[in-house]
């Protein structure tokens, strides 16, 4: 009878292991899925930006409005920005990778990343600034893909993150 007992009781921590693993692993597809829907309208946002690549939102504005906002930042001044951009995220995201951190999501990056359409629409300089600003949001994206992977591939055999999380 006590071996019985003892038996349940050993399949318990077991059961609520692999039940926390499992929660885990759901929570990573989430969190991956989470992400391609960002991706996806980061591409519709791109679409419209490549199709309105000829607009100057400065040029279009009132006389009195242009006088209040001053003159637009030169376009070599934004892609500055990208760059800042493009490496504290490199950097934040490979150090997340390598620390096995669990992602986040949140659609702040969605924001910041079509953004820079915006701020060249400003110095008229999509047609120019397209391909880096398209190219910086997918090499990001495919970095928080892979940081997502190699997470739910830890999860799901147990390695790190599930440890860390439990």
């Amino acid at each position: 009878m006590k071996r019985r007992i003892q038996s349940e009781a050993g399949t318990k921590p077991h059961e609520s292991r692999q039940q926390k693993i499992r929660d885990l692993r759901d929570n990573g597809h989430h969190l991956a899925r989470h992400n391609l829907w960002e991706l996806f309208l980061f591409l519709l946002v791109s679409i419209c930006a490549y199709n309105v690549r000829d607009l100057n939102l400065f040029a279009m504005a009132s006389e009195p409005l242009r006088q209040l906002l001053g003159y637009p930042p030169p376009a070599y001044m934004v892609s500055i920005a990208l760059a800042v951009y493009f490496g504290s995220s490199i950097i934040l995201g490979l150090k997340a990778l390598a620390s096995r951190s669990r992602p986040e999501s949140t659609w702040n990056h969605l924001g910041y990343r079509s953004a820079f359409y915006f701020f060249y629409s400003f110095t008229g300089g999509i047609a120019d600034h397209f391909l880096p600003v398209l190219l910086v949001g997918l090499l990001l994206y495919g970095l928080d893909q892979c940081h997502l992977r190699c997470y739910n591939q830890g999860t799901i055999h147990g390695f790190d993150g599930a440890s860390e999380n439990m």
